[in-house]
């Protein structure tokens, strides 16, 4: 059982056993002779401390232990060195091998004793052992030429710690710490300092009032940013963190109400939720929920961490919610390619209808106001009979690729075919995807009105369905297209037709020829075309009519 104490070593606390602290007293106190009579002396003991300091709780941390023991001590010897090695420096061997000796690697650091503005050249110099003023010169390169080196210089400015202790000045470098290394940098610390004294004195007065200025200036802003500005910023984050808290409630909330309604059949209308199996939901929005609030929790802790300078969260916390986060990427990454597979085959069947004959063969197209009209029923017992549902549950813009093709008919009857089209896991899922569209019309008489969008049945899941429409109609009938299902189907083919001015009612002739179908283009298509020839030196005689 050995005695222990506790010291202040350079504003630390150590508790250390009584013989390891007679052994570093007395080192202590043989520096404390040595560096006597140096002017400075209390400036390179207090560097030395504070690298004994530093040393010491890096000894206690990695062996997780509590008190120093005399085996810490003669470590710390070891590496620093003795006051009697100075002698030793006599000796020419020994200094030649202790100026070759391996230097350690360097860490980079601001230097803000040879700086100009922030110190940033000066240790990206020390650091890559060239002259600082190549990398100032670099810097204002990139400024003029490339106009983004304030940007880079500031960031480095930010990223880039400050060499404040001697240590860390030795480090910056690439120097040895020890007790010859102190004493060397320290002499070569005045050295530069007088020379750079005399230089910018006599040599270039007016650039070094310039450097004096600009480093005045800079040290009055960070004085201000480390009191008003840090005041400021620790408002704002206030405001932030109050700000993502909302945003977390609220992403919280729509977590429960979209697990609440995962088995609801009304939530299958909503795309893209319509596209996920009914098992998965679940599953792929808490995974969303994940993905989406741990990098706002992250960010809350590290801003409280910043406002109230002090760890708010044990630092497991941030690995654990890394981990958790990957797990539900992962997971959701995994869970979107199982639902991809639903779309690996695709099928399709048509429907051939042949329409009621109209023997002017006149027929108008409308598109309907409805969601969906049920077609003519013929040859039952009812007779002819229209049943007609409102509503629309197809809202939050599901994909519906409906298209619509004209075609003249080879006979005198108008004939209807639908294709429906849909993918699945395998061919016969996609069958069973696309016999689930629905899709109608009604005729009255010369009329025939079409839903602008099909549905899916029972409130399916979205296949990829697409329905293809093809109205063949005979030789030399006459069609009337009301203006939005022309501009809803055909826009391409009747662009030159349609009158942009005109109401949506407004029926648009259009006849069927042998060569196609054709139209009057409007009097601005028209005067368009005019206008285009005459730009392009063009002689030939308009077009009044559009073939397509």
């Amino acid at each position: 059982m050995n005695k222990t104490i506790i010291i202040n070593i350079s504003g630390v606390i150590f508790h250390i056993e009584e013989d390891a602290y007679e052994l570093l007293k007395s080192y202590m106190d043989d520096i404390k002779k040595h560096f006597g009579n140096y002017k400075d002396s209390f400036e390179i003991v207090s560097d030395i401390e504070s690298r004994v300091a530093e040393m010491l709780s890096e000894m206690l941390l990695a062996e997780n232990k509590q008190v120093i023991v005399i085996a810490d001590v003669a470590s710390i010897i070891q590496r620093m060195g003795k006051a009697s090695d100075f002698e030793r420096m006599e000796d020419e061997q020994y200094a030649a091998d202790f100026a070759t000796e391996r230097k350690p690697a360097k860490k980079l650091f601001r230097d803000t004793e040879d700086r100009f503005v922030g110190g940033v050249c000066a240790g990206i110099a020390h650091y890559f052992d060239v002259a600082p003023k190549w990398m100032r010169l670099a810097f204002v390169l990139m400024f003029i030429f490339y106009g983004f080196g304030f940007l880079i210089y500031g960031i480095l400015w930010l990223v880039m710690p400050r060499a404040i202790t001697r240590a860390e000045k030795m480090e910056m470098k690439g120097e040895k710490i020890n007790l010859l290394s102190f004493q060397k940098n320290f002499e070569d610390e005045i050295n530069a300092v007088t020379t750079n004294f005399k230089n910018v004195g006599s040599s270039v007065p007016l650039l070094g009032k310039i450097a004096s200025f600009i480093r005045d200036l800079t040290d009055s802003l960070l004085r201000f940013v480390g009191t008003t500005g840090r005041a400021a910023v620790k408002v704002i984050g206030v405001l932030l963190v109050i700000i993502l808290g909302i945003f977390l409630t609220i992403a919280f909330v729509l977590l429960m109400v979209f697990l609440g309604y995962a088995g609801n059949a009304d939530i299958a209308t909503i795309f893209p939720l319509n596209i996920i199996n009914e098992p998965l939901r679940p599953i792929i929005f808490i995974c969303t929920f994940l993905v989406a609030v741990i990098p706002l929790i992250s960010l809350i802790f590290l801003l409280l961490r910043l406002i109230f300078n002090n760890q708010v969260a044990p630092k497991n916390t941030y690995l654990l919610l890394a981990c958790v986060w990957v797990l539900a990427v992962a997971t959701g990454i995994f869970f979107a390619a199982k639902i991809a597979t639903n779309f690996k085959q695709e099928a399709s069947y048509s429907e051939t209808l042949n329409l009621k004959s109209n023997p002017s063969k006149t027929y108008i197209l409308r598109l309907g106001d409805e969601r969906t009209m049920q077609e003519n029923v013929y040859g039952d017992s009812l007779g002819n009979h229209t049943v007609t549902i409102s509503g629309n549950d197809r809202d939050f813009d599901t994909p519906n690729d409906l298209r619509f093709e004209l075609k003249v008919a080879e006979g005198n009857l108008p004939i209807l075919s639908k294709t429906y089209t849909a993918k699945g896991s395998n061919f016969e899922s996609a069958l069973r995807n696309a016999h689930k569209i629905e899709y109608y019309y009604h005729q009255n008489d010369s009329v025939l009105t079409f839903d602008s969008q099909f549905g899916l049945k029972n409130a399916s899941l979205w296949r990829g369905q697409e329905v293809a429409i093809k109205l063949k109609v005979p030789l030399n009938s006459t069609l009337l297209i009301e203006k939005r299902i022309a501009e809803r189907f055909f826009w391409y083919e009747l662009n030159d037709c349609i009158d942009e001015n005109a109401k949506d009612d407004t029926l648009i002739k259009v006849k069927a020829t042998a060569n196609g179908f054709i139209c009057n283009k409007t009097q601005e298509a028209i005067e368009n075309q005019r206008e285009y020839n005459r730009e392009n030196g063009i002689t030939d005689s308009l077009a009044t009519t559009l073939i397509f």
